[in-house]
């Protein structure tokens, strides 16, 4: 049936109009997509363009250096470049992995899987040799590209290796000086923005930071002629006795400067990764040993002090055995009466007992406190200890006698040398310190770091003295400890043809955790004294832990502090005096220095 031309017009206005009408509402529908894209979700979009077409290339700061007192440098940040592959790009995997093995030394299966990774960056060696460098970039490979980046170098190797520590393999300082002042010698990374181009080119868009300054540098107070007196000393000291290991810290007597921190065996920080945590360890700051005999220099020094005893007191040291309690304590030799320069000189366990318990606990522990044990020395070694000091609340008679000859304490070998310097400062004790100066990026010398609000947050050099004892009980038990080094003291084996040495030698029990008991077979042998001891210039320590072939401190660490000593007194240009003149330059305190 056919129908009207009426009918057919109005069909057709109605289908064009309803065509014009889903135009219509296709078009507001895309014009509302685009409203939704482009204003209402811009943000997010031009975030997600950037992630694709932008991305950021940081560079690395050039750690800061370490030196000695004399500018020496101890540790380095040098510039290596650090391979990376882009998967997508490479020709033939197989091929680039056979290539890049054997010069990486990375076993080739171990590369091929790197190789075939699906993402768009992966590291295949961090600090790269400059040789390898070479040998890589003559292969000429599609996809394989360098970053350059910093890699901690010790110029000296296990040179003063425990005290420095070391970083990783991002820079980041994790043991010793290197972790100790972290945020001073990292410094803040830079960043500029590049853009993907065709054919993989990159376009800065911002800025290229120019070449980034080292960061603050740390001038330590180690003489490294000196450090290495007593690494050679130690060393070789260490090997002869057939000990296990051993430490030497030697202090400028006046101003607390550690001249030397050594510790055998060492290891290279450049391979840390090659040694024991137990070899990494500074034990001249960290661990903690009973200091034996040379404690007894603290324990005379409070009596006079306190006005306990008197320079011309004697003591009957009981012919070697004396029993407190259950308990029966021992001289290497039997002695009976004794002066109190004897008591020293040749180191009675039982007269130093005596001694130390003529005083209130109470009143002993506060000058053990004065000398710095039981708190760190806050030097800006890293990892200081603090010890072991029981409170004397808790003392037991026999804990009062043994404390009073160096057991049932606990000591980190830096707290001892510096209460050992006491004697040579007129009875003040002069804190320890290892960082001299730091400077900025502009090389300016700076004493002191302060925070944004001006407020100082970290300050070097020397700390304040403050007063242990009186210069007379100084002086008097520094005749004592003289004495100890001449002929028929314990440590004659420490004196020094031309000069005057003071000193005291210890030798203590290793106590025994598994049996309860202190071991008969285990010891430490130690002596500290300084020189010349008329006007003091260095101070050491040198202690050894498990000698085999002797256990004396006298026998086994005065000839190691002899050595460094003396080499030392003649690098600083100390003159030795005639020996006929000894007495009379002693009183003069005459020397000549640099």
């Amino acid at each position: 049936m056919n129908q009207s031309p009426r009918f057919q017009l109005y069909s057709f206005k109605t289908r064009l109009l309803t065509v014009l009408f889903a135009f219509v509402l296709c078009f507001v529908a895309i014009l509302g997509r685009v409203f939704y894209l482009q204003i209402m979700k811009a943000d997010y979009y031009t975030a997600k363009a950037k992630l694709q077409h932008e991305f950021t290339v940081t560079l690395e700061p050039r750690r800061g250096r370490i030196l000695d007192k004399n500018e020496r440098i101890l540790a380095v940040s040098i510039q290596l470049k650090s391979l990376y592959a882009k998967p997508t790009q490479i020709d033939s995997v197989s091929q680039a992995a056979r290539l890049l093995s054997p010069i990486l030394d990375i076993p080739y299966h171990k590369l091929l899987i790197e190789l075939k990774s699906k993402r768009n960056f992966v590291w295949i060696k961090r600090k790269l040799t400059p040789e390898q460098t070479k040998r890589v970039q003559k292969l000429g490979l599609n996809g394989i590209g360098f970053i350059e980046e910093f890699r901690r170098y010790y110029p000296n190797g296990n040179f003063a290796g425990q005290l420095l520590g070391y970083t990783g393999i991002d820079s980041q300082g994790l043991e010793g000086i290197e972790n100790k002042y972290e945020s001073l010698l990292a410094g803040k990374p830079a960043a500029y923005i590049v853009e993907k181009e065709g054919m993989f080119r990159t376009v800065p868009l911002s800025n290229i930071p120019k070449k980034i300054p080292d960061q603050y540098s740390l001038h330590l107070t180690i003489d490294s002629t000196i450090q290495h007196f007593a690494e050679k000393a130690l060393r070789e000291g260490v090997i002869k006795s057939r000990a296990d290991r051993g430490t030497v810290v030697a202090l400028n007597s006046k101003t607390g400067a550690i001249l030397a921190m050594a510790t055998y065996p060492g290891f290279d920080p450049n391979r840390y990764q090659l040694y024991s945590r137990a070899l990494q360890l500074n034990r001249a700051a960290t661990s903690g040993y009973e200091p034996g005999s040379t404690f007894k220099m603290i324990t005379i020094a409070a009596a006079l002090n306190e006005g306990m005893i008197s320079p011309d007191q004697e003591f009957f040291c009981e012919n070697g055995k004396y029993k407190i309690g259950k308990n029966l304590i021992h001289d290497s030799t039997p002695h009976g009466i004794m002066t109190l320069k004897q008591v020293l000189k040749k180191s009675s366990n039982i007269c130093a007992a005596k001694i130390g318990m003529s005083m209130p606990p109470a009143q002993f522990h506060e000058y053990i406190l004065r000398f710095g044990f039981g708190q760190r020395p806050n030097s800006g070694v890293a990892a200081e200890a603090s010890g072991i000091v029981i409170s004397p609340k808790k003392w037991q008679t026999i804990d009062h006698a043994n404390i009073s000859f160096g057991q049932a304490i606990l000591v980190s070998p830096l707290q001892m040398v510096s209460a050992a310097n006491v004697f040579a400062n007129e009875g003040n004790w002069v804190p320890p310190y290892i960082v001299d100066h730091v400077r900025d990026k502009n090389g300016k010398k700076l004493q002191e770091i302060k925070d944004t609000d001006g407020k100082v947050i970290r300050r070097f050099g020397a700390g304040v003295r403050s007063i242990v004892i009186e210069a007379s009980v100084a002086e008097l038990v520094k005749e004592y400890l003289i004495s100890v080094t001449q002929k028929g003291g314990t440590a004659e084996r420490a004196a020094i043809k031309g000069y005057h040495v003071a000193g005291k030698t210890g030798t203590s029990q290793i106590y025994d955790q598994q049996l309860g008991r202190y071991s008969k077979t285990r010891y430490i042998a130690s002596f500290v004294g300084f020189a010349p001891a008329s006007e003091p210039l260095v101070t050491v320590l040198v202690v050894v832990e498990q000698p085999r072939t002797s256990y004396y401190g006298g026998s086994v660490a005065a000839p190691i502090f002899k050595e460094i000593v003396q080499r030392t007194l003649l690098f600083e240009d100390v003159l030795p005096f005639p020996e006929q003149d000894k007495v009379e330059s002693f009183k003069q305190g005459k020397t000549v220095t640099r």
